[in-house]
């Protein structure tokens, strides 16, 4: 599969520059852990073929107990350079590169203007940065650390304008057109407040993307809460805090949900992909409860794009 920038609607390829330079990658990723070269290849690679094997690795070696939250697993997210080697792949995994097109190509469509965006979460910064070439006004935010100081430098080296707030309690209310919270909520301790802090930043009118497969809490997902799973499926976890339904993919990868007051009328009659996105909600929230995986018959792919090994 390979993506090419999207004339018709004027969008960047979601294999962001330069996430589809090898050599780049592997000398920042050198220069943020102090890693040698020949290191920082080995695990990209491993990490290539086993998604999240270094993470696996580190998280027993500080003896954490999976699934369950701790400070000690708070401060692992800080203190593991696991998750850039995670998030490169991931970020070039065709899934991602998949959802990335997706969202780029739903904002063209619902508004031509530039929108306030805010990534909450973003880790590396790949999604900030996409949304900043394409145009929007974007806000980056994530804890502290090795991912953060790649963002940084990601965000630098573009030469593109992107706002970086460090503490998340100075993040401004009713301020932005879009949150975007992909692949976050299944690791916070507290979900509802965190939703709620989500719909706290949007204007009214606008608009979350969430991608949270609360599902995953497997032996190759040990950050994901046991205590998240009853949300898998779960939309009343975000109409509770005034987020409705409004557009998303099927396999809610991503969903999109709309801010309304009080005084706004829901929509009562909706069209057939609402309903068949609320269907599929309830099958991931019912066999989340008797096997775990609703997507288990699916065979998994955690092959980058982007091979290491190539001469880029």
């Amino acid at each position: 599969m390979i993506f090419f920038t999207d004339q018709r609607v004027n969008l960047p390829s979601p294999l962001v520059k330069p996430l589809d330079d090898n050599n780049w990658i592997i000398n920042l990723i050198a220069e943020i852990t102090h890693e040698s070269v020949e290191t920082v290849r080995h695990n990209l690679e491993e990490e290539e073929i086993h998604l999240g094997r270094k993470q696996i690795r580190d998280f027993h070696e500080q003896g954490l107990l999976p699934h369950v939250w701790s400070e000690q697993m708070s401060e692992f997210y800080n203190n593991t350079d696991a998750f850039l080697y995670n998030l490169v792949a991931w970020n070039r995994n065709h899934i991602k590169l998949q959802m990335r097109d997706w969202i780029g190509k739903y904002l063209s469509r619902e508004k031509s203007s530039p929108l306030d965006i805010l990534c909450l979460g973003d880790g590396l910064g790949i999604d900030t940065l996409y949304l900043a070439q394409a145009g929007h006004h974007v806000t980056y935010y994530d804890v502290p650390g090795y991912t953060e100081t790649f963002a940084r430098r990601l965000f630098k080296d573009s030469g593109l304008a992107v706002s970086i707030v460090n503490d998340i309690q100075t993040i401004s209310k009713e301020t932005y057109d879009v949150v975007l919270c992909l692949d976050v909520l299944e690791h916070v301790s507290d979900p509802p407040s965190f939703v709620a802090e989500i719909a706290g930043y949007l204007r009214f009118g606008g608009k979350a993307i969430i991608h949270a497969p609360f599902y995953l809490v497997n032996e190759n997902y040990l950050t994901h809460l046991k205590s998240n799973q009853k949300y898998s499926g779960r939309l009343n976890l975000f109409t509770k805090q005034g987020l409705h339904l409004v557009d998303g993919q099927l396999g809610w990868n991503p969903i999109v949900l709309r801010k309304i007051d009080q005084k706004t009328q829901i929509p009562t009659r909706w069209n057939l992909h609402l309903w068949s996105i609320q269907l599929i909600g309830l099958y991931i929230a019912i066999s989340t409860r008797i096997w775990g995986n609703p997507f288990f018959w699916i065979i998994p792919n955690n092959r980058s794009m982007l091979k290491i090994g190539s001469k880029k």
